[in-house]
Order: structure tokens, then C-alpha cells, then sequence
């Protein structure tokens, strides 16, 4: 190195730049020369992927007063926030800049936001598609480099195992491994799966779905259940009204109602049974003569309408209770004489027979 005291401050770090250069030039020119005679390439360091930090799980998001559930993908890193920032990529969902992380709302009803998000994700993974592949190379290269050091050291006669004794009371020599091979190959990143990058999209992506249709499922059960209570109460208040219009106790149910209510009118009674009969013709036309048991003859119409059902019951009777439902007089037009007879007892006749279907 030329530097002397003589000299002035700008020739004295000339030369040293100088010498700096040659010493580059020749490290360079020795190493191009240890690869070629050897055939190894410098080890590859593998990038990491951003998507590899990504984590999802459910949160609580402060809504004015109260606390909701909220879907969050988080990540480590400004530079992840900024990236995101930058090129636009949370369209459709919240994103929190600088606290790394992206949320939606659930949403029973619409999932606009789910898909949102998961088109956030594989946005986030096509950005790596460079890197991914990049690293695949890489790790292809690794691979040979290890192997061929691996071979050069056997050439030269160092072997990867020895002989000696496991243990100070062993008799015997064991066949032992030095830890020189695992020390090296932790050095030389040789493993990158072909398909990582897709997997962890997948993976976050079924993250995502599977807490969606948790937390869904479970507002749709609240909901349900919710909706269930409230129609039982309006329900209960419904016939603890017509229990004590229609003079039964409170303790009566729904069915022991419409027994009071059907009893009221004949026409509404024998109705009410053909089109039991109707939808149950199991035990032949027995509804359809429940009816008739307690219809009592008025009028010449009141005749024509036992003639008819009963020619149907004794003459034709064929097995399908259907023909009660399209006779002459059939339980649709019954129905429309009770209603005309006493409109009020019909309406809550309708009510009753909804509560008891629905139960």
C-alpha cells in the first residue's frame, strides 16, 4: 500500500481506492476461477414471501357504543402496509394502514365483503408470483451446490461418519456421524416447495371461509332462535286472548280451542273434517263421518249436503279421501258458508288452525 506521511491527504486515499480495487479484482478473479475448476455456484438466499406472515382470525371492531365481530388477515411489517397502500389492493374491505392488518363485517345476508377479501388474498399471492418462482430457482441451484460439495469433500477423503464408542462404558465401536454435514446443509437453503405459494393462498383463503361460515352459522342460529322466542310470545299472548273469549281456561292449549270453536258451527265442524279426511284417508272416510255425526238437517240444502258427501262415503268410495276436496259439496265450499254464517268464528277458526299446524 502506498501511503506515506509525505504525501498529500488526496494522493494517500487515491492509493488506497486503488489498492482497495486490485484486492476486489483479484477476490473476484480467484473466485470465478475456485467455481469454474470446481463447478459450484455461490449458495442462493431464498426471499421470503410476504403471504408467509399473513395469520386470520376473529376480532371485536368498536362500532359506536357496542362491540362487533369482525374477520381480520393480519401481517408484520410497514413495508407489507405500504405495498398495499400503494397499489390498491384493499378494495372492498377495511383496511387499518400502519396497524398491519385488513377487516370486513359479517354479513348473514350478503357476502360481497367474504369475497372481497379473499380476492385481497390472491391479489396479495399474484404479487409474489415473481419471488415464488425466483425461489424455486434458487433452491434448484442449492441443491446441486450441496451435492456437489458433498462429493468434493468425499473426493478429497473426509469422510461423513467414523468409528468410536457411543458411550465411556460402551465395549464395542458404534458407527457414528460427525455434525459437520447437518452444520453445512443448514447453510444451503435446498427446500422450496414447487406449489408454496399456491398453498398458502389456499390456506389462508379456507381460514377466511371457515370463520366466515362459523361466525354466520352462528348469527343465522341467534337469529332463528331470536325469531322463535318472539313468535311463541306473540303466539301465547294470541291465545290467551282467545281462551278467555272463548270462555276455556288459560291452561288450555290450542287444539282444546279449536274444539270449542269448530263445535260453534256445523258447517265449519263438518269442513273441518272432510279436509282432516282430505289429507288422511288411512282409516277409510272415518273423519268425513265424525263430521257428519253431529250435522243437523235445517234446511233443503242442509239435505242436499249429507246426500252428496254420503254417496261419496257408501256408493263410490274408492280409497282417496281427495274426493272430499272435489265433490259438490266439498269442505272449500262448507267453509264459505261458515264464513258467511259467522265471519268473526271463521277468522279466529283460520287463526287457530295455523297455531296447530305450526305445532
Amino acid at each position: 500500500m502506498s501511503v506515506f506521511e509525505s504525501t498529500s491527504i488526496d494522493k494517500n486515499f487515491d492509493s488506497v481506492i486503488e489498492d482497495l480495487n486490485k484486492l476486489k479484482e483479484i477476490t473476484i478473479n480467484n473466485y470465478i476461477k475456485l467455481e469454474e475448476s470446481t463447478e459450484l455456484s455461490k449458495i442462493q438466499r431464498l426471499q421470503p414471501l410476504r403471504i408467509e406472515s399473513f395469520s386470520v382470525r376473529l376480532a371485536e371492531k368498536k362500532d359506536c357504543w357496542n362491540y362487533k365481530p369482525v374477520l381480520r388477515v393480519e401481517w408484520n411489517g410497514y413495508d407489507t402496509d405500504k405495498y398495499i397502500k400503494e397499489n390498491g389492493l384493499a378494495k372492498g374491505i377495511r383496511f387499518e394502514e400502519n396497524y398491519h392488518y385488513v377487516y370486513i363485517y359479517f354479513d348473514e345476508t350478503n357476502s360481497e365483503s367474504l369475497d372481497s377479501l379473499i380476492e385481497f388474498v390472491k391479489m396479495i399471492a399474484e404479487s409474489e408470483k415473481n419471488i415464488h418462482e425466483e425461489n424455486i430457482e434458487k433452491a434448484k441451484v442449492n441443491r446441486s451446490t450441496e451435492k456437489k460439495v458433498f462429493d468434493i469433500l468425499k473426493q478429497i477423503g473426509i469422510n461423513e461418519t467414523y468409528y468410536g464408542y457411543k458411550t465411556s462404558r460402551s465395549r464395542d465401536t458404534s458407527k457414528m456421524y460427525y455434525a459437520f454435514p447437518s452444520e453445512i446443509k443448514k447453510q444451503i437453503p435446498t427446500y422450496y416447495s414447487d406449489s408454496k405459494l399456491e398453498d398458502l393462498c389456499k390456506s389462508i383463503i379456507d381460514k377466511v371461509k371457515n370463520i366466515w361460515n362459523d361466525e354466520v352459522n352462528k348469527m343465522k342460529k341467534q337469529r332463528l332462535e331470536k325469531e322463535k322466542q318472539e313468535k311463541e310470545k306473540e303466539s301465547n299472548k294470541k291465545l290467551a286472548l282467545l281462551l278467555a273469549k272463548y270462555d276455556l281456561d288459560l291452561t288450555d292449549s290450542w287444539n282444546e280451542l279449536l274444539d270449542k270453536i269448530i263445535e260453534k258451527n256445523k258447517y265449519l265442524r263438518l269442513a273441518h273434517y272432510l279436509e282432516e279426511n282430505r289429507n288422511d284417508w288411512t282409516d277409510g272416510f272415518s273423519f268425513a263421518e265424525a263430521g257428519l255425526r253431529n250435522f243437523s238437517v235445517e234446511n233443503e240444502v242442509d239435505q242436499d249436503i249429507i246426500d252428496n258427501i254420503e254417496s261419496h262415503m257408501y256408493e263410490d268410495w274408492d280409497g282417496d279421501g281427495r274426493v272430499f276436496r272435489d265433490c259438490k259439496y266439498n269442505y272449500s265450499i262448507i267453509y264459505g258458508m261458515a264464513a258467511e254464517q259467522d265471519p268473526q268464528l271463521y277468522k279466529d277458526y283460520e287463526i287457530v288452525k295455523e297455531e296447530v299446524e305450526h305445532f
